[in-house]
């Protein structure tokens, strides 16, 4: 097993409030801190209500928190996010019981940021068509 990435319920926390407040860093806003607020989002709200909040709290602080032009590019990608939201709320739905703590660590373990190429190929999933809309999987699980 390898070592906890987060050791208490105020780190996640922390995560949430400055994810909300558009003030973490981009090199704080990684793979596991997306999956952090999704795991808040989708304990408290049903799928569709915590992907709407997921999507505009990452516009929300691609334009204040790091100040990115979305008309000159746009860095969010909705696939992604709809891919990992719904991945989130299933894990939830079949993991009972244990701190979100537990699993925020789990999930952390669980899958990488790569995961999503199990289930699309690289063309698909990095195309401005996913990017702009949720396409469903190319590849045979």
């Amino acid at each position: 097993m390898s070592k906890r990435k987060y050791a208490t319920e105020e780190e996640l926390l922390t995560i949430l409030r400055k994810f909300e407040d558009a003030t973490i860093g981009r090199d704080d806003w990684k793979h596991a801190e997306h999956m952090v607020v999704a795991l808040f989002y989708l304990r408290d709200l049903d799928l569709e209500t915590a992907t709407a909040k997921m999507r505009s709290g990452i516009l929300n602080l691609l334009v204040k928190g790091f100040e990115v032009d979305l008309a000159k590019e746009m860095p969010y990608h909705e696939t992604i996010t709809i891919f990992w939201m719904q991945l989130v709320s299933t894990y939830l739905a079949r993991t009972n019981g244990g701190s979100l703590l537990d699993k925020a660590n789990e999930l952390a373990d669980l899958y990488d940021k790569d995961y999503p190429l199990r289930f699309y190929s690289r063309e698909l999933l990095f195309s401005d068509r996913a990017r702009a809309e949720y396409v469903e999987p190319d590849l045979d699980q």
